[in-house]
């Protein structure tokens, strides 16, 4: 499988940052089926495990591209984990603090 490094997007806004599934990730997945968050206040470490996807093609751990404490988490994924399948607006997993 492809670098996991080109799977998540990051965007950093001024009080928190983004991280989301890139298009190329969710080619090389397939659709999603289901996804494992991180915990609302929890911390998580760059290159460490924060949840799992499990896609069409392949179940991966969700390694964080950042280090910090999530603050947000895109609760519609829960119910509709097929909105990683879709723009870079509604693609994303959760954010951490600056």
């Amino acid at each position: 499988m492809s670098d996991k490094k080109n799977y998540y997007w990051i965007k950093k806004g001024e009080h928190t940052t983004r991280i989301g599934l890139t298009k190329e990730a969710q080619d090389t997945l397939g659709d999603v089926k289901y996804v494992e968050l991180p915990d609302l206040d929890s911390d998580v470490k760059k290159g460490e495990s924060s949840g799992e996807i499990e896609a069409q093609k392949a179940v991966v751990e969700l390694e964080s591209p950042v280090s910090g404490k999530i603050v947000k988490v895109n609760d519609k994924l829960n119910d509709n984990p097929e909105l990683l399948n879709g723009t870079e607006k509604d693609a994303w997993f959760f954010e951490v603090n600056n």
